[in-house]
């Protein structure tokens, strides 16, 4: 049975070559805008949501969020055709599961 948890993803985009910088600008805004997250105020690389995790141990949650979250970017920049041109970095705090976790797509 899977549970329905809070989250902040506090993050940044950066393009892998100075020259792809309008990549990483699309990037950032279908995060904040087509992702289906609500930014944080007026913080626009940080994003409030809901994530579905199974039951389990604090570890396992904290694995799978790490995944599922990793999932929907890479899925996103590959629809967007960056994923070869851009890096993303997050820290993702989910509620009931402690520390931040972090989240890297390469």
């Amino acid at each position: 049975m899977s549970k329905s948890h809070a989250f902040q993803l506090a993050y940044s985009i950066n393009p892998l070559k100075k020259i792809h910088e309008p990549e990483a600008d699309t990037a950032r805004a279908h995060m904040r805008k087509k992702m289906g997250w609500t930014p944080a105020d007026d913080l626009q690389t940080t994003l409030l949501g809901d994530i579905q995790l199974a039951s389990g141990t604090l570890e396992e949650k904290r694995r799978e969020a790490r995944n599922l979250m990793r999932k929907q970017i890479r899925d996103a920049f590959k629809a967007l055709d960056v994923d070869h041109l851009v890096t993303f970095t997050g820290s993702l705090m989910v509620s009931d599961l402690k520390d931040a976790i972090e989240v890297e797509v390469p």
